[in-house]
């Protein structure tokens, strides 16, 4: 039922079509909290802001020079592109190289509709007459969409003035805000407005249902990334000087931001611009308009959407992951040689341990930082094979899906045309798999996320040591040459083990931890701790780089490694057992490990500093009297140095070691073992020697 009433306002006497906020519930739709939702990312929720009165671009002769009037002509609907002044489309090519970057991508241009809207989609140009389109995916509405009303309206001409319709006009121009004087508000703040002036609107047989509004896109430039906020203006209605009607219908239509994210059938990522309310729902709720203006019933109100400056890139996996080439930035327009440092594997590094990953969205951080190409992944509801929705009973299950070998080619572990197995790919657009190497279930690059981990780190280590020629580093690509399938960097290791734990006082046991095997080039190790983490310490190697949080350590580097050397060393606190578990080898899950804390004859023995870097020292606890004997061996068993042969008291004992065999000179690096006997005593203690 409608209802009707007197406006009273700027339009009195005149009648106004409207009804309670009607909440667009009728479609089987579905949320999908937190993931495919890429518009988040770019614009905060909507907000009212005031005092900005509604100008019309003819008011003030610049803009009204400046302007530009799209004919009724251009208005086409594709595919036979006939002249349509329902539901037709017009496509605006910004001046002077003029960019906009919406959800992540730059546009050169934007379609308007006659329906309220624009869109930088071009591939769903339909029909578009119900305004629950802003709410949902679906093949039937366009996505990435900026409406401020959208709802069925018409464009009328002046053919249409015998009917008693007012003729319509749409505008855009690249101007500023202006004041009551027309002049330039500041700061200054160039935008692209788009004006739809003397609109048929929601209701094609009311005459007098006319309005007037605005959207107005602010051209951030290339210091803000080219982003910049969005607004909707609002002016009068009705006002039809052919028709003594006077109503107005001001119900039904949307007002809002769209992405083009989601899934069919699902709601779409949006902010719903009549919701201002801080977590009142903007991004789920399907609220429509009940009054005019849209903008809480003012004129001087404008609906403000603010653009969330991000750096975005355009180079997969280059490796600057600290995003110092940045413009304005200390590594801004170096070539990769400079741009690329230690730091970019630190800051991997770092996100790993503290389990803050670094920012995944497509063009951002993790997207430089993933040098290997492995890090793709996206949020789906389909089954794995494609077959179907993934059900729990009745009900859809999303879930996140890597983009890995046996999505290219299912059920394979090798590509068929070269029988080689095939991982990565170069560039973004190639090996999303399915018919024409596309994913079904992946509509926009967009909807890929980027993750990167400790091997990319060792993979820039290997790059700053002159190792690779540049990042990324696509050893899967190589299908001639001898680095395919990583046959180079893959040796024996393929898992770390650990040392015997050596207490150090304090509560406080360091444990070695070393390769499974010997390795040439680039690793990565990543492991989680039930044990509390103190510290990690690299084992000399320089080429190493090691953090850690509480429960996480992470190793990575490059470098020629023996399963004899170890990598770096792990300061945790006692506590019997130490449960090490997601240990992650260059890219792979290999298991877990359980430490005894307890190994050691540490009540007894304590030796300092353990890796040896020059000299150590040796402390015994003796309960008895008698003769004592303390040896050092290699770790083949021949005897390196005697530390003390005599005969010893109850109480404690020290002896020191300057690293040097019985013939003066300085040991080589390794595993080493201090032999105890005597005096009620019969131990031994492992430690390492690091040059």
């Amino acid at each position: 039922m409608i209802t009707t009433m007197k406006y009273f306002g700027v339009f009195m006497k005149k009648q106004v079509l409207i009804a309670s906020a009607i909440v667009l519930c009728s479609f089987a739709i579905g949320a999908v909290e937190g993931v495919a939702q890429q518009i988040f990312n770019q614009f905060r929720q909507p907000k009212l802001v005031v005092g900005l009165p509604y100008r019309d671009i003819d008011a003030c002769p610049t803009s009204s020079l400046n302007k530009t009037v799209i004919p009724p002509s251009q208005f086409t609907l594709p595919p036979t592109y006939v002249n349509d002044l329902d539901d037709g489309y017009a496509y605006i090519q910004f001046p002077n190289g003029e960019t906009y970057n919406y959800n992540g991508r730059l546009y050169s241009g934007v379609y308007v509709s006659i329906n309220g809207f624009l869109t930088f989609d071009n591939t769903k140009l339909v029909p578009a007459k119900q305004s629950i389109g802003l709410f949902i995916n679906s093949s039937s509405y366009p996505d990435n969409a900026v409406s401020p009303y959208w709802g069925d309206h018409r464009y009328r001409t002046a053919g249409d003035v015998a009917q008693g319709y007012m003729p319509s006009q749409i505008s855009w121009v690249i101007d500023v805000d202006r004041d009551d004087n027309c002049d330039t508000i500041k700061p200054v703040r160039r935008c692209l407005v788009v004006q739809w002036k003397s609109l048929n609107i929601n209701a094609q047989n009311i005459n007098s249902s006319v309005g007037n509004f605005q959207a107005r896109l602010y051209l951030g430039g290339q210091a803000n990334n080219n982003q910049g906020e969005i607004e909707f203006a609002y002016g009068p209605i009705g006002g039809n000087p052919y028709t003594t009607n006077t109503t107005v219908v001001t119900r039904g239509a949307t007002v809002g931001i769209k992405g083009d994210g989601g899934f069919p059938g699902f709601l779409a990522d949006f902010w719903n611009g009549l919701i201002w309310q801080p977590n009142a729902g903007s991004n789920t709720r399907t609220d429509s308009t009940s009054v005019w203006q849209p903008s809480g019933g003012r004129s001087d109100g404008r609906i403000r959407f603010e653009s969330i400056i991000y750096l975005t890139f355009s180079d997969w996996g280059y490796g600057d992951a600290d995003t110092s080439g940045a413009a304005n930035e200390r590594h801004a327009d170096l070539p990769q040689n400079r741009r690329v440092t230690v730091n970019d594997a630190r800051v991997i590094m770092r996100s790993i341990v503290t389990k803050q990953p670094l920012d995944s969205v497509w063009k951002r951080q993790a997207y430089l930082g993933d040098v290997n190409h492995s890090g793709r992944y996206y949020f789906t509801k389909l089954t794995r094979d494609f077959s179907g929705d993934s059900l729990v009973g009745s009900k859809i299950i999303i879930w996140r899906r890597t983009i890995d070998v046996e999505q290219f080619f299912p059920g394979q572990g090798v590509g068929p045309n070269t029988g080689k197995q095939v991982v990565r790919v170069m560039y973004e657009g190639d090996g999303l798999y399915g018919v024409d190497g596309k994913a079904p279930d992946v509509s926009s690059l967009n909807q890929i996320y980027y993750e990167c981990n400790e091997y990319d780190a060792g993979l820039i280590m290997r790059y700053i040591s002159g190792r690779l020629p540049y990042l990324p580093w696509i050893y899967d690509n190589d299908t001639l040459g001898p680095d395919f399938g990583k046959v180079v960097e893959v040796a024996e290791a393929s898992n770390i083990k650990f040392g015997t734990p050596n207490a150090i006082g304090n509560g406080l046991t360091r444990v070695p931890v070393y390769l499974n095997g010997a390795h040439k080039g680039a690793i990565g190790v990543r492991f989680n701790s039930d044990a509390e983490i103190v510290d990690v310490a690299k084992a000399g190697n320089s080429n190493i780089l090691v953090d850690a949080s509480k429960d996480v350590v992470a190793i990575a580097g490059n470098g020629t490694f023996e399963a004899s050397q170890p990598i770096a060393y792990v300061t945790i606190k006692d506590g019997g057992l130490a449960r090490i578990s997601d240990v992650r080898f260059n890219d792979k899950i290999v298991g877990g490990h359980t430490l005894n804390m307890v190994e050691a004859n540490n009540d007894v023995i304590s030796v300092y500093p353990n890796p040896v870097f020059s000299s150590m020292t040796l402390a015994l606890n003796v309960a008895t009297a008698g003769a004592l004997e303390i040896r050092v061996y290699d770790s083949f068993g021949k005897l390196v140095a005697v530390l003390a042969s005599e005969n010893v008291t109850p109480g404690t004992f020290s002896a020191s070691w300057d690293g040097k065999d019985a013939n003066g000179n300085l040991v080589a690096a390794g595993t080493y073992m201090v032999r105890i006997n005597g005096a009620g005593i019969d131990a031994t203690q492992l430690f390492t020697v690091v040059r």
